[in-house]
């Protein structure tokens, strides 16, 4: 089953479409062979994120903090902290399930000040836990047990409810213990924003000539930072990224639309048909015309 990435807007939030607008809880499925390159797309938003490893392994990346996930270990991610995940070996099938909700799924007054507000306001971008860890195993329980609820059962929203409380409650204790490895921002928050913009910028431009130049003066950053904020949120170089951002444009493009490789590749931003020939053969291990005739497993496009 072919999976459409996280869907954002220009500043890269997710647009998450609950179910129930009055009950704000998210939980999702999330086989990576079936995203593109293996990978979840950056993206933030004001919703607590719970997921655990159900198969595989994945490097998720945190700001700018890259963590290796096995087989039961579990990752929450803070509100409005950029993150994203990619499959560790595209031989071996990754899986997470996963759980979000906004601090306005509980009532407002004392209960947000007393249990959710100090997290949001914490320098924390998230945790994880390994499989052996008892809170690790209990977080689990608690992601599975509220994935399982079939959605059309009556009083599935008090069981989501009661399963998320325990959640909770679970992720303030191992907190509490102040003995663990968290992901402290360790930037200023106006890095994260930078990266933000530059990454907007590219996914608004990618058929256009972009420079480094041209990313700079649109996050008002030096070059040096520019490179460095890109490795740090990304592991990548900027054209690097960009390159992949196009390839990825183009892998739907030959698999939706009837435009020759050319004119492909000239849309995406390449400046010519060999070059674009040749980054994808790097990318892909196969030639655009190949792809194109189904020899390789398609992805959706962001």
């Amino acid at each position: 089953m072919q999976q459409i990435p996280v869907k954002t807007d220009e500043h890269l939030r997710e647009l998450i479409d609950y179910k129930d607008i009055s009950f704000p809880l998210e939980t999702w499925d999330d086989l990576y062979t079936s995203f593109p390159d293996y990978t979840l797309n950056c993206h933030w938003h004001d919703a607590f994120e719970f997921g655990t490893v159900v198969k595989g392994e994945l490097d998720f990346y945190t700001e700018e903090t890259c963590l290796r996930m096995k087989k039961g270990d579990c990752i929450f991610v803070n509100c409005n902290v950029l993150h994203m995940a990619k499959q560790v070996n595209p031989g071996e099938p990754a899986e997470m399930i996963g759980v979000g909700f906004p601090p306005s799924l509980f009532p407002d007054g004392s209960i947000f000040h007393k249990y959710f507000q100090p997290v949001m306001n914490m320098q924390l971008q998230g945790f994880c836990t390994e499989a052996s860890d008892l809170h690790g195993i209990n977080i689990a329980r608690f992601i599975e047990d509220i994935c399982r609820i079939p959605d059309d059962v009556y009083g599935y929203e008090l069981q989501a409810l009661s399963l998320s409380s325990r959640l909770w409650l679970e992720t303030l204790a191992y907190i509490s213990e102040k003995n663990h490895s968290f992901l402290i921002k360790e930037t200023p928050p106006h890095h994260g924003a930078m990266v933000r913009q530059m990454i907007s910028y590219i996914q608004e431009h990618f058929a256009e000539s972009i420079t480094i130049r041209d990313l700079t003066e649109h996050a008002h950053i030096s070059r040096s930072e520019c490179f460095r904020s890109f490795h740090r949120y990304t592991g990548k170089k900027p054209m690097e990224y960009i390159n992949e951002y196009r390839l990825l444009q183009a892998a739907g493009l030959l698999r939706e639309t009837n435009l020759s490789i050319s004119e492909i590749g000239s849309f995406c931003g390449f400046c010519s048909s060999s070059y674009f020939g040749k980054l994808f053969r790097e990318k892909y291990g196969i030639s655009p015309l190949g792809y194109r005739k189904g020899l390789l497993p398609t992805f959706d496009c962001p």
